[in-house]
């Protein structure tokens, strides 16, 4: 299909490229080019670029469409940042919020049973959780409110994720699903049923 596409698309370019008048007005209309220079060969030189960008777009699809994909093993995969995420997050397991001092704890046991098969989760960072956003907010929170994280995550989890970003000794921050928030709170409350979803990779 893509070699049918290549043929068609060159073919309409020879067509365009054998009308000099065409060729001619374009390139000095586009270039400036003088009368008695070669518009010839940069008109040709656009129409490769363009005959290339077809097909960069051909093969790797449009560069803003969903980089998040299923691993079907718990996860998701962001295919743009190579992080690999945790499908739900804690709220999914225990049906309740936590602490940062317990999300550290919940991290340590997820890599002691060896969650999706993987021993080296952790906590992501403020802006690792601002990855995920997305505007459209086409999930959903326990609690029914709109999320901005992509379809493939599991729904009703939880709207408030602790991050591994700490401010100061008794203070740490964790970000906002619902409008892409960023917050800090005392390390041992869990007032706002703050969660966590695990991360690992670069």
């Amino acid at each position: 299909m893509i070699k049918k596409l290549i043929v068609g698309i060159n073919n309409k370019f020879k067509s365009a490229s054998n009308n000099s008048n065409i060729r001619t007005t374009a390139a000095r209309t586009l270039f400036k080019i003088k009368d008695g220079s070669r518009p010839k060969a940069i008109f040709r030189g656009s129409l490769n670029i363009c005959l290339f960008s077809a097909l960069a777009f051909l093969i790797a699809g449009p560069a803003w469409g969903a980089p998040f994909a299923s691993q079907n093993n718990g996860t998701v995969l962001d295919k743009a940042t190579g992080l690999v995420w945790q499908k739900g997050d804690s709220y999914h397991q225990l049906k309740k919020g936590m602490s940062w001092y317990d999300a550290l704890e919940y991290v340590d046991l997820q890599n002691a049973e060896k969650y999706a098969g993987f021993n080296d989760w952790r906590l992501p960072t403020r802006a690792e959780l601002m990855t995920l956003w997305d505007s459209k907010r086409p999930n959903i929170s326990k609690d029914g409110e709109p999320l901005g994280i992509s379809k493939e995550f599991e729904r009703k989890g939880s709207y408030y994720l602790w991050t591994n970003d700490e401010r100061g000794l008794d203070h740490a921050w964790y970000f906002g699903l619902g409008q892409k928030e960023n917050y800090f709170n005392l390390k041992d409350l869990s007032d706002l049923d703050q969660g966590v979803k695990l991360v690992r990779g670069p």
